[in-house]
Formats: C-alpha cells, structure tokens, sequence
C-alpha cells in the first residue's frame, strides 16, 4: 500500500503545488492527533488485517458503537485515509494507506538550506 503524505495548514491557504506536496490536508497538528488517535489507528489496522464486510462486523471487532464508528470513519474518508464502498446496503470499509507521512516545517520554508544548516557563527 502506498504511503499518504499529510500537511498542515490554515484553511483559506492555498500554497503552489508541487510533485510532492501533501496529498491530505489538516487545519492543525490538533486535529491530525485527534483523528489518529489510539483507538482510530487500532480500527485501521483491524480493517486491514480482517477485511470486514460491513459496519456491524466492524462493530464486533471494534467494540465500539455503530455511530462513533461512522462519524470516525467519514472523517477518515474525507481524508482519503479509507473508502467507503456500497455494497446493496452493506458499506464496507477499506484502508486506503498502509503508512502516513507528516509534512510539518517548523519555518516558513518547508527545507532548510543546506548552506545555513548547522551554521552557527
């Protein structure tokens, strides 16, 4: 599986693209913890490893409610983190990523100049 490259920024900015800007991006490094949290990363994995074929089977392995695990999971998907695929009136969750990369320059520019890097007059 691929690797999802996630950024952060402000709403309302839109940088110049590049090849390999973030794919995701999230309106604070607060938002990012809150989506990723223990219990979300755990529900990922368990999607992977077990391939549910619906919501209540996720339900069972998660032990989580059936709501906490849509609101979860739509938040996910609107990330691009998983997809979620109709199946008559099954929805079947899918794991997008396997891996994600966080792109959080610290500076206005997103690398450091390697000539001023560990200059320290």
């Amino acid at each position: 599986m691929p690797t999802l490259i996630a950024g952060i920024r402000d709403a309302g900015i839109s940088p110049d693209a590049a090849p390999d800007d973030p794919v995701a991006w999230f309106p604070s490094t607060e938002s990012f913890a809150r989506l990723l949290t223990a219990d979300n990363r755990t529900m990922l994995r368990l999607i992977a490893e077990r391939s549910p074929g619906s919501l209540d089977e996720l339900v069972e392995l998660t032990g989580r409610a059936k709501s906490n695990l849509s609101r979860s999971l739509s938040t996910l998907a609107s990330y691009g983190i998983v997809r979620m695929e109709r199946h008559g009136r099954k929805v079947i969750p899918t794991v997008v990523y396997d891996r994600i990369e966080l792109i959080l320059p610290l500076t206005g520019r997103a690398t450091p100049d390697a000539a001023s890097f560990g200059d320290q007059a």
